[in-house]
């Protein structure tokens, strides 16, 4: 599994999680992200998303960072 870190924020850093070549995580998803939004000066809420092929997970990233 490569992990990259997508953006790092004050709190908490929004990671890229993308399964070894020829294997898939639990559910036949290529690509995790885990992002954060604003909740409140303490806390922020935590986000996952799922990719099923690894071109998904770059057009998301490109949109929307």
């Amino acid at each position: 599994m490569q992990i990259e870190l997508i953006k790092e924020g004050v709190l908490n850093d929004d990671i890229l999680k993308i399964a070894d070549e020829g294997k898939v995580f639990k559910g036949n998803y290529e690509a995790i992200l885990e992002y954060y939004t604003f909740a409140n000066s303490q806390g922020n809420h935590k986000n996952i998303r799922r990719f099923r092929s690894i071109e998904n997970a770059i057009k998301f990233i490109k949109k929307n960072y």
